[in-house]
């Protein structure tokens, strides 16, 4: 039985690495195939609901009742110097 040399065992090895990185890959895109997608239409549908929904208590869209209620309200004017 012959001997491996050391440039022939390098090269197994990086065939070994290569083929090892070539099966993760075809796992994560096995994984992404396997993963349920949904219609652009319905997810939008389904956000624009649920905007609608939530807007009576966002402030963003309805405002703070007073003003004292609001925590980005600045605490004192500009003083100039």
């Amino acid at each position: 039985m012959h001997g491996v040399s050391p440039s022939q065992s390098a090269t197994m090895n990086k065939f070994q690495e290569g083929l090892q990185a070539q099966r993760k890959l075809v796992e994560q895109l096995r994984a992404e195939a396997a993963v349920q997608r949904l219609q652009v239409s319905e997810c939008v549908a389904e956000l624009i609901k649920y905007c609608d929904q939530q807007a009576d208590g966002d402030v963003l869209i309805t405002g703070f009742s007073k003003q004292s209620d609001n925590p980005f309200k600045e605490k004192g004017g500009c003083t100039i110097l």
